[in-house]
């Protein structure tokens, strides 16, 4: 549209010239005729011929002669800073063709540089957020091992007075007898409670802080879900979770540790069952993924608030009731994942619920 509006400029220009001088060139015509005379009228053509041609180079030397001689400057400038790339300018030819030329291999060259520029903006992309990833992985790595280092301390510093505790409390509770005053026998049976509530708290600050040497092998992921479904159905609060498992025949066996991964997802289960108040339904899918097999854990409950999402990984990062929970459990996960060399992550599914996407990497890779 440009090309044209330009085009009927030009035209519309030199047509104006054209017509004004053949304007004055009739009207000298009309008085001469009347005055009869030659030599006078051969002149004023003369004179009018020089002016319209005057007129008209003028006009084309502005319109046309001039932006196209700052057109050729630049692209020879562009050929210039490219001595690698193909010529911007156009080889022989009028102005007029070889500014065409240039502009249309102008154009070209800004096309292909700016698909270039897309493509190093996409690369510099993917490596800020892969530099970001792995900053966050480092710095949750030591983070990881300085509450392993305090919750070993702690463990060891808790765990001899707490078995004190239990031990006395049981052997009071050995020596009531059946007319025994049933406030006390309900003491003990509370100190026994809290005792043993201590003593899995503790169990899990040991096992985050000393995990147990892992054996890697293909691992059955069938058989990992099965064994912690059957350890989490007698738990309370997973009896009444509907469960939806999806895995196709298909799937290849995965490189861990089978204990470990049953652990992994059983304590996912758990902290499902807690977020859906022991009511809802899980959906267990895998799938195999480029370089490996991803598996996805989706509940129904209320799904995690995206200020929360950050840090559920987090060591003793818990949205529970104080005393519900020790915030370990996801973290756990995570360590996990990360000794079979694979990763998990959380976020909120479509439909509403949490769901956590666990990937490893197939056995024999």
């Amino acid at each position: 549209m440009r090309a044209r509006g330009t085009r009927l400029l030009l035209v519309l220009t030199v047509t104006s010239a054209v017509a004004a001088g053949a304007v004055l060139y009739l009207a000298a015509l009309l008085v001469l005729a009347t005055r009869q005379r030659p030599l006078a009228l051969v002149a004023i053509v003369l004179g009018v011929s020089l002016f319209v041609v005057w007129a008209a180079s003028v006009m084309l030397g502005r319109l046309v002669a001039r932006p196209v001689e700052r057109i050729l400057e630049a692209a020879s400038s562009l050929s210039a800073t490219q001595p690698g790339e193909l010529p911007i300018l156009g080889v022989g030819g009028l102005g007029l063709d070889r500014a065409a030329v240039a502009f249309e291999r102008l154009a070209a060259a800004l096309v292909d540089e700016r698909s270039r520029l897309a493509a190093k903006v996409d690369e510099l992309t993917r490596t800020n957020r892969a530099l970001e990833e792995a900053r966050e992985s480092l710095l949750r790595s030591e983070k990881l091992a300085t509450m392993g280092r305090l919750a070993a301390g702690l463990a060891h510093e808790v765990g001899n007075p707490l078995g004190a505790v239990a031990g006395y409390a049981e052997l009071a509770r050995s020596r009531l007898g059946s007319d025994a005053d049933p406030a006390l026998r309900e003491s003990i049976e509370r100190i026994l409670a809290a005792a043993e509530r201590i003593d899995r708290t503790v169990r899990d600050l040991l096992d985050f802080a000393r995990p147990s040497p892992l054996t890697l092998a293909p691992v059955s992921l069938a058989a990992a879900v099965d064994a912690a479904l059957r350890l989490a159905r007698v738990q309370t609060r997973f009896r009444g979770v509907e469960v939806e498992i999806d895995l196709p025949a298909d799937t290849p066996a995965v490189l861990g540790d089978e204990h470990h991964l049953a652990q992994l997802f059983l304590n996912v289960f758990l902290n499902a069952g807690d977020a859906m108040q022991g009511s809802g339904r899980v959906r267990v899918a895998a799938r195999t993924v480029e370089g490996g097999v991803e598996v996805e854990v989706a509940d129904t409950g209320p799904g995690i608030a995206p200020a929360d999402l950050p840090h559920v990984f987090d060591p003793f990062f818990t949205t529970k009731d104080p005393g519900e929970g020790t915030g370990l459990g996801l973290a756990i996960c995570h360590g996990i994942a990360e000794s079979f060399g694979g990763s998990i992550e959380a976020e909120n599914a479509p439909g509403g619920g949490a769901l956590l996407r666990l990937r490893l990497h197939p056995a024999g890779r």
